[in-house]
């Protein structure tokens, strides 16, 4: 699997995620009480969220990952909080959205 960290529009509904090259979409943050949140499309971030990001799994099966706020913030995804992405694809995985991957290559 590759993941990319990309500027990912704020998409609200079907009709806006058919016009992009993905086929799921949705956000996730660490909350202050420093626990994970998992939304999807018809999500919104909670008025908790310490960091928070968008996800999006293409047709290819890749996953792209943007910053909800600062760039820095989608970076630090691949640095500070790569746990967060584990926790990510583990919820992608246990809600069947993609398969495990095998392999993860990084792509920022």
């Amino acid at each position: 699997m590759i993941i990319k960290l990309r500027r990912l529009p704020d998409i609200n509904s079907d009709c806006q995620l058919q016009a992009t090259p993905y086929w799921a979409y949705g956000r996730m943050a660490v909350l202050y009480d420093g626990s994970f949140w998992f939304g999807d499309l018809n999500s919104s971030h909670p008025t908790v969220t310490k960091v928070g990001w968008y996800w999006a799994v293409d047709r290819k099966g890749d996953l792209a990952v943007s910053a909800r706020g600062a760039g820095v913030d989608g970076e630090a995804l691949f640095g500070k909080y790569k746990p967060v992405l584990a926790r990510l694809i583990e919820e992608l995985v246990k809600r069947r959205i993609i398969r495990k991957p095998e392999s993860i290559t990084l792509i920022g």
